[in-house]
């Protein structure tokens, strides 16, 4: 039987039917006992849908910049 951290690191492998019949038949069967990893498969299922039809996007340089300073000025507040 998986735990709720099996879960969490193979939820993308059976979203995308990349596990051997077994181990899905082991995903599903927690799945069915385990309402939070529902709710989190689901998460993830919805999140990859938005990624995937909203396309890519480029970024301009400044806006890498922007992205950059934040997150040194969040890290030197740690």
């Amino acid at each position: 039987m998986l735990n709720c951290r099996d879960v969490a690191h193979e939820a993308s492998d059976y979203i995308d039917d990349n596990l051997s019949w077994w181990r899905r038949l082991m995903f599903r069967l927690h799945l069915f006992i385990c309402h939070n990893c529902r709710v989190f498969v689901s998460h993830v299922h919805t999140t990859r849908e938005f990624i995937r039809k909203r396309g890519t996007t480029n970024a301009s340089p400044e806006q890498v910049q922007k992205v950059m300073s934040a997150v040194e000025r969040q890290s030197e507040q740690k």
